[in-house]
């Protein structure tokens, strides 16, 4: 029993240890224009993923929940906004001290992304055509409450 206790504890602490460079941004963020709320989750393989949980105008002028209009697959054009998922395949890399090799998805557009946290507790996020790193866009997003 002693030695599954001593196996028990040091697995434990290799974990908290390979952790404790990885900033915790799991949570409601409102993204830099404030029109959006994504909630960011750490996925079973864990890496990071998000869906938008909140729209400042989840309807359109008829007064239709907001669908994926402008994704490139017809059928995937009537996909609700609310829920979808934008954010996914981050990985932290304790190297460059960021969540790298990322995809965010934005009104049919799929781009390559990198983010961090700023000291000030927000989230810098840098998207880019994919393999045209310089093609691209800064966003700073804030946490936020659902």
């Amino acid at each position: 029993m002693k030695k599954i206790l001593i196996v028990f504890a040091i697995l434990l602490a290799g974990k908290f240890v390979a952790m404790a460079g990885e900033p915790n941004i799991a949570g409601v963020w409102l993204v830099g224009d404030k029109d959006y709320k994504i909630e960011l989750k750490r996925t079973v393989s864990g890496e990071i993923e998000g869906r938008v949980v909140w729209m400042k105008e989840p309807n359109d002028k008829n007064g239709k929940p907001r669908t994926d209009v402008d994704n490139d697959n017809p059928a995937l054009r009537n996909v609700p906004v609310l829920g979808l998922k934008t954010v996914y395949n981050f990985k932290w890399d304790e190297t460059e001290k960021e969540f790298i090799n990322g995809n965010v998805y934005k009104k049919g557009t799929v781009y390559c992304g990198k983010m961090g946290l700023n000291p000030d507790g927000t989230l810098h996020l840098r998207g880019y055509v994919c393999k045209v790193k310089f093609i691209g866009k800064s966003d700073t997003w804030t946490r936020s409450k659902l």
